[in-house]
């Protein structure tokens, strides 16, 4: 699939998964970020609780299928390589940068 998906997107969604991080207001846990990445439900799961609509479909499907091939080759290390035991939106953010950012 084409990366057809800005960079100015991808770092807005960080921006706003970073102060749905700030905001204390949601718990997710990494495993559910992980089983979202895994059904391909990610963006819409997200989109529950972060604004994320400058996206369009085609881009949530494009967000889903790389986060879900990363996952597929990093769930082994995941804690060892980015160090991150709890928050699900912290490991989402990383995640979107190793595999967003040029």
């Amino acid at each position: 699939m084409a990366n057809d998906i800005s960079s100015s997107a991808i770092k807005n969604l960080i921006f706003e998964i970073i102060c749905a991080i700030d905001s204390s207001e949601y718990n997710i846990k990494i495993k559910e970020i992980e089983d979202h990445i895994e059904d391909k439900t990610l963006m819409q799961f997200l989109s529950r609780h972060v604004a994320v609509t400058i996206l369009t479909s085609d881009e949530y499907a494009e967000i889903n299928e790389r986060l879900k091939k990363l996952l597929d080759t990093a769930r082994p290390q995941i804690e060892r390589y980015w160090g991150i035991k709890n928050s699900g939106l912290c490991f989402l953010a990383s995640i979107l940068i190793e595999e967003f950012w040029d």
